[in-house]
């Protein structure tokens, strides 16, 4: 609940700024405190700790997908399934799975490309999210280790730190292709 008047608070902030990259940076702002709020309200409405993180995603993909102006040219698919996962992975996961299906929404699939995958993965102490797009790939020479996009930022410290996992990015001539690997 709180988060969600933070939300608000900042959507109407967004609104009232004329500057279009401080209004385009609180609006990014609001997606990932919606991120958090979608986790913390799957927590409240549940008896245990564990959040049934397979349904926070398909309300997160709806959202992200309500945001990109090729919302009736794009087809998203999802297969595989995580299952119930701890709030102190599921919290993490959803900001960093966000950061990317935004970033292949975004940058990928802007122009060209229709088809975003969401591949879950869960195995006894492992967890594996492949995010893919037949987009137009990653820039020439992209590092993900110094990239100065924020969002990626933000997924390569949360993987890394709460996490404890790895991800790699790469390019084919498919588009991009996500790949995030974490302990359970």
């Amino acid at each position: 609940n709180n988060l969600q008047t933070v939300s608000a608070l900042l959507r109407l902030q967004a609104r009232r700024i004329e500057d279009p990259g401080a209004s385009q940076a609180l609006n990014e702002a609001v997606r990932r405190i919606a991120s958090i709020a979608l986790v913390h309200e799957t927590l409240s409405s549940s008896s245990d700790s564990s959040v049934a993180f397979d349904d926070v995603l398909d309300r997160l993909v709806n959202h992200a997908l309500e945001l990109t102006p090729r919302m009736n040219e794009l087809k998203i698919s999802r297969s595989g399934s995580l299952g119930a996962l701890e709030s102190r992975i599921a919290t993490p996961l959803s900001l960093v799975v966000t950061e990317l299906i935004h970033n292949a929404l975004e940058h990928g699939l802007s122009e060209s490309g229709t088809q975003l995958r969401i591949e879950l993965q869960r195995y006894s102490n492992e967890g594996l999210v492949t995010i893919s797009d037949d987009g137009v790939g990653l820039p020439a020479n992209f590092d993900l280790a110094t990239s100065s996009n924020l969002g990626l930022q933000i997924v390569r410290t949360l993987t890394e730190n709460e996490l404890q996992g790895e991800l790699k990015l790469e390019s084919t001539e498919k588009g991009t292709h996500a790949k995030l690997r974490f302990p359970l």
